[in-house]
Order: C-alpha cells, then structure tokens, then sequence
C-alpha cells in the first residue's frame, strides 16, 4: 500500500496499465514519477498529483492523453509528453 510509500521520492510505474493516480497525494515527497506507457486517456485522471507539492519531474509519455490546452501545461516543470 502506498502508506508504506511515503518517504519515496522517485517512483518509476512505467508499463503498469495504470489509468489514474488516486492514491499518490499521500506520497509528499515524491519529487520524480514515470508513469510512461500506462493507459491515463486525460489530464483528471493525475488531479490527485496536485497535491504532491515537491513532484517536479512527470513522465507522462506514451499514453494515451487528448489535446490539452496550454494552460493545462504551464505548471510543469519537466515532462515529457511525446508519444
């Protein structure tokens, strides 16, 4: 369980078939997550991750994301959205 978690600061769910990341907001240190080639179809399903003040690094690549307005972006600071 992700209580185990919470001194995590990077976290690699590459090929899980992960669709949201409810859960995550409890993981405060977390600063690096991959979530690469998973099935996250839109940018509600990574709201929890608001909540995730240190998250600087998203690798949300190769999924399957819709168009997203420029505002949706501006609050990243790395992430790498390629498919």
């Amino acid at each position: 369980s992700v209580e185990k978690l919470l001194f995590v600061q990077m976290l690699d769910l590459s090929h899980n078939e992960i669709q949201s990341t409810e859960g995550l907001e409890a993981m405060q240190l977390l600063s690096c997550l991959n979530l690469s080639h998973n099935r996250i179809r839109n940018f509600s399903a990574l709201d929890s991750l608001r909540h995730v003040k240190q998250l600087r690094v998203l690798d949300v690549s190769h999924n399957h994301i819709g168009k997203h307005s420029v505002d949706t972006t501006r609050y990243l600071c790395s992430s790498p959205l390629s498919n």
